[in-house]
């Protein structure tokens, strides 16, 4: 099987047999155009100071020479003067930030690309949407990482980038350096990124979230959803390396197979693959394998000539030469008839086929893309689908995830389409209250974003007032609510029912009667202030965050990005705020 995977660790030493990275601080990794003595060169740039302290750290603790910079610009300047001939030596391997003042990462790769073919390039970025992971590869990148990220991973990607093949001077046709790209965008000072498997030495945790804007915990407008041409929207790992497989797949002429549940979006990512390719000028022919009769897929695939069967009055194109030059994408492959298997097989293998009643062959230049729900080995052994034909299509495949695998990715979902929706009906874009969101997350969506995309839509006209309500969900959210909201009748999580602050259970009073704890909450103040007591609310606030914390992490299962998201915080926050309380 072909399936893409872009888990792949890079052979090194420093590494035990399940892949975990070793960072003795005695460990040098020496590069490929450096003495064996030396330890491989990393050059990291970013603007923000604590980001650019912590992984300076971490590299330094992989046995990695870290020369660290706080513009692209600066970076710029000194491989510009070994483009004049500069004696120094060119690092290993490049670390940079997308989002920086005066030259941005893309720009910066793509001229190093440009006058360093061989020198690997590694862009991170907060803003990890697909668009910023296939402009990465298009300016050359060696690899993408979206924040946030394991340090472990980033560890490992530095560790394949500089084991990946020898660096080469500058071009030797290349004398005079390239004026400066600038841009205008905004630092990327919201980074957040995972430490809890990475031992890196201690830095100030004031230090290190200086810089940090946490997520927010409230579902507002989300920009790069209004934003995003594609369509496809997720944060999480698995849309991660979707993002990642269509950045790498989008230049290539290969044909790929996409799998996946009903309405995951699988038309989206062709699409998408289409639309960042070199064939982007032609056309993007789409078509349903189960929406054709069968007596009628083969005119409509390969077109027919003028009394090649009864009502051919004249001759007509088939969907092969009217993609020509262009993409072409057979969706529910697993649908199509045996008997066209074989023609397709033969334009596959050799670009060529004949219309119906046709005796010329037609030449044509199609990138193939398939999708279906099914499974085609099992098909294969069912003797539904041709084996040849399968291995034909399966180059690359690229499984979509369900929406249920990915809860994280709803909140910004919803926002998108309930915009979209707005904008339909020429209304104001409804807000989900968090409780409602809440059990959305927890809904198992058989029908995935296409189900969700027509629930956004349903709660836009149907529901009553700017927040969508608990009671505002259509009765099939409602039937099976999550575990720690059964003891609720529905009613009950009305706004009327819900406290303002109930993210605030009571600080110092364990009443077991938690349906009451703003009265003991109250009644803890007025006796404080009775007996002369000030700073209260210093005294309650660590209390608050500290029974929330246990709570939140014991209901995740110790996972503290699973923690940060349910306290609607960002993960970095939860590790300062860790710290702060003392809590291991």
């Amino acid at each position: 099987m072909t399936e893409y995977n872009d888990k792949r660790t890079p052979n090194s030493d420093n590494q035990t047999s399940n892949g975990q990275v070793v960072t003795d601080p005695t460990i040098k990794v020496t590069g490929n155009n450096a003495a064996d003595d030396n330890p491989a060169t990393l050059w990291l740039i970013d603007d923000d100071a604590a980001l650019r302290l912590v992984l300076a750290d971490t590299f330094e603790d992989a046995g990695l020479d870290v020369i660290s910079f706080t513009q692209a610009q600066a970076a710029w300047t000194r491989l510009n003067d070994i483009l004049q001939g500069s004696a120094e030596p060119l690092p290993d391997v490049i670390l940079t930030d997308i989002r920086m003042p005066m030259m941005d990462g893309l720009s910066f790769s793509d001229w190093v690309h440009k006058h360093f073919p061989k020198l690997p390039i590694v862009i991170m970025t907060a803003h990890s949407d697909l668009t910023s992971a296939i402009n990465s590869y298009q300016t050359g990148a060696f690899e993408y990482l979206p924040k946030p990220f394991d340090l472990d991973d980033a560890v490992a990607t530095i560790y394949k980038a500089i084991n990946h093949q020898p660096n080469m001077a500058a071009k030797s046709n290349t004398t005079e350096p390239d004026s400066t790209p600038t841009t205008d965008k905004p630092a990327d000072n919201d980074a957040t990124f995972s430490t809890n498997t990475k031992p890196v030495r201690k830095v100030s945790s004031a230090n290190k979230t200086n810089k940090v804007n946490d997520d927010k915990a409230a579902v507002k407008t989300d920009t790069k959803a209004q934003s995003n041409p594609s369509g496809i929207i997720g944060q999480s790992q698995a849309m991660q390396t979707v993002f990642r497989a269509i950045g790498r797949l989008a230049h290539s002429p290969i044909t790929v197979l996409i799998t996946g549940e009903s309405g995951t979006g699988k038309e989206l990512v062709a699409s998408a693959l289409h639309q960042h390719s070199p064939r982007r000028q032609q056309p993007f022919i789409a078509l349903n394998m189960a929406a054709i009769p069968h007596d009628l897929i083969e005119s409509e695939l390969f077109g027919h000539e003028k009394g090649a069967f009864t009502g051919a009055t004249t001759t007509r194109q088939g969907r092969f030469e009217q993609a020509d030059g262009g993409t072409l994408f057979l969706d529910e492959i697993g649908d199509m008839p045996f008997s066209t298997q074989t023609r397709l097989l033969r334009v596959l293998a050799n670009g060529e086929f004949y219309r119906v009643g046709g005796q010329q062959p037609v030449k044509v230049d199609v990138r193939i893309i398939a999708a279906t729900h099914q499974n085609l080995e099992e098909l294969v052994k069912l003797g539904r689908f041709r084996e040849d034909l399968f291995y034909r299509l399966n180059v690359i495949r690229l499984p979509l995830p369900p929406l249920r695998t990915r809860p994280e990715d709803i909140p910004a979902l919803a926002t998108y389409f309930m915009q979209r929706a707005a904008e339909q009906m020429n209304t104001a874009p409804k807000q989900l209250h968090p409780t409602a969101l809440q059990i959305m997350q927890s809904f198992e969506w058989r029908g995935n974003v296409r189900q969700l995309e027509n629930v956004c839509l349903w709660l836009t006209v149907m529901a009553t007032g700017d927040t969508v309500m608990v009671d505002d969900l259509p009765p099939e959210l409602l039937e099976n609510l999550p575990s720690h909201l059964e003891a609720q009748p529905a009613h009950t999580l009305s706004s009327q029912n819900i406290p303002q602050n109930h993210s605030q259970p009571s600080p110092v009073h364990h009443s077991s009667d938690v349906s009451n704890w703003q009265q003991a909450l109250a009644t803890w103040a007025e006796q404080s202030l009775e007996q002369g007591e000030t700073d209260i609310l210093q005294v309650a606030t660590p209390e608050f965050e500290r029974i929330l914390l246990t709570a939140a992490l014991k209901h995740s299962g110790g996972k503290k990005i699973v923690a940060a998201n349910l306290l609607g915080w960002g993960r970095n926050t939860l590790t300062r705020k860790l710290q702060q309380l003392d809590m291991s």
